[in-house]
């Protein structure tokens, strides 16, 4: 009875139910979809950049972050040239086993140029880059 008399109203009830329920749909969807656009990847043995990584890396290592107690790149880095420094670190770098039991690898490589700071303020020629066992970039910093 309830339902009738608020159809009288509105007789497009059922269809806007169904519209809604569309548009959650779809913005999940979405939302994996975006996800998934985040990542770049290149052939099989790089490591795979995600938004998320790089979005933590300008948080805690750029060099105007306010992050103590970590390594900072040089002013004028950019995430084309992060790109460029972590690709030639995981190519030519060492590489080990994450620390304390964690999955992944460490790759660290020493530049001929300064690249940064260190913790202690002193200038950085190495990079340390850490990915998960997907090959996914963690975090990558000046040391």
């Amino acid at each position: 009875m309830r339902y009738a008399r608020f159809h009288r109203f509105w007789p497009a009830l059922p269809g806007t139910i169904w519209v809604l329920i569309g548009l959650i749909l779809c913005g999940v969807w979405c939302a994996h979809a975006q996800e998934a656009a985040d990542v770049y990847s290149g052939s099989p043995g790089q490591v795979i950049f995600t938004q998320r990584a790089i979005r933590h890396i300008e948080e805690r290592h750029w060099p105007d972050s306010p992050a103590q107690g970590a390594g900072k790149f040089a002013p004028g880095i950019t995430e084309d040239s992060l790109r460029e420094l972590v690709t030639e670190a995981v190519a030519n770098g060492q590489v080990r086993q994450n620390t304390h039991g964690r999955p992944g690898k460490i790759y660290e490589y020493a530049f001929s140029h300064a690249i940064g700071v260190t913790i202690d303020g002193n200038p950085a020629h190495r990079l340390r880059v850490v990915v998960n066992q997907r090959n996914r970039l963690v975090t990558a910093f000046p040391f």
